[in-house]
């Protein structure tokens, strides 16, 4: 499926994302996907991975012995994807304006990839089209970021952050509570292919590669933190790009409200564990199911 009206503009950030967030990210769903999700569906099921990115999580999905479909808007995330999973299927569209008929038996977006929907108007589309491409009693299940949680934590501070022997990237996420939208920024920094050195530059080369790899440690991230926030004045010869990325924090009982007008029913609320009580400190899952016909 192609489609002009997608998300081009998370094409410069899938190399990043490949090497770093995907990975990570698609580890830390597994939990939660087998105690929502996983658990109520037959085994060799057919799931549709909504915005997919590079395909990390459609993998695992993959190695349970699932049937997968990844679908996403960046050609260059996809392009990974199809090497992350190689034996899943991919589709590249507008999470908006697909149009499947009752293929799937359960459908997931994970890593609040719907934040990136900026209106209520465009994430109802998108729960008609998954409702569309579930079989009846199919299910539904998402994360989402709310204004609760990103008020509490998007404070315009470094969040991640990794520093490698060649490059390091840090993601920077802000919220404004009156206009209930936010953003994140993703700063790279990358070693020339071609550098040439002072001496005294390749005097300090392998302590400064030694560093790294210390402060790669959850030990020192503080550390590692403040090394990034001044790291344009420590690496001056690094090229040094920003990425840029607008979501917005849908409120809890507007999504709710939303998913029964498509005809979901059973919805529930849940924590990244499973548990009900959704607050601050926590983005939200949600789990529906699309009926069975009278």
């Amino acid at each position: 499926m192609l489609t002009e009206d997608r998300y081009t503009e998370y094409d410069t950030w899938a190399w990043l994302y490949n090497q770093t967030m995907g990975p990570e990210y698609g580890k830390n769903q597994e939990k939660p996907l087998e105690i929502m999700l996983l658990s109520r569906l037959e085994k060799e099921a057919k799931l549709l991975d909504l915005c997919c990115g590079t395909g990390h999580l459609t993998q695992q999905l993959l190695e349970k012995g699932y049937q997968v479909t990844g679908f996403d808007g960046s050609e260059k995330m996809l392009n990974y994807a199809k090497g992350n999973a190689p034996k899943g299927k991919f589709m590249l569209g507008d999470a908006r304006e697909f149009l499947l008929e009752n293929e799937f038996d359960g459908v997931v977006s994970s890593s609040a990839s719907l934040n990136h929907i900026l209106s209520l108007e465009d994430l109802k589309k998108v729960f008609e089209n998954v409702y569309r491409a579930l079989n009846n009693n199919g299910l539904f299940l998402f994360d989402i970021n709310h204004p609760e949680q990103m008020e509490k934590w998007w404070k315009g501070k470094i969040v991640e952050g990794e520093i490698e022997s060649r490059y390091a990237w840090m993601l920077v996420p802000s919220y404004d509570l009156k206009q209930n939208t936010g953003d994140f920024t993703i700063t790279l920094f990358k070693e020339p292919d071609s550098l040439h050195f002072s001496i005294a530059s390749l005097i300090k080369r392998p302590f400064k590669k030694l560093l790294y790899k210390i402060l790669s440690s959850n030990r020192f991230i503080g550390l590692r933190v403040k090394l990034l926030a001044n790291f344009s004045d420590w690496e001056k010869d690094w090229q040094r790009s920003q990425m840029v990325y607008k979501v917005r924090g849908h409120q809890l009982e507007e999504i709710k409200n939303t998913l029964m007008s498509v005809g979901f029913v059973d919805i529930e609320i849940k924590t990244i564990d499973g548990n009900d009580n959704v607050d601050g400190n926590h983005s939200a899952y949600f789990l529906c199911r699309k009926p069975m016909k009278e």
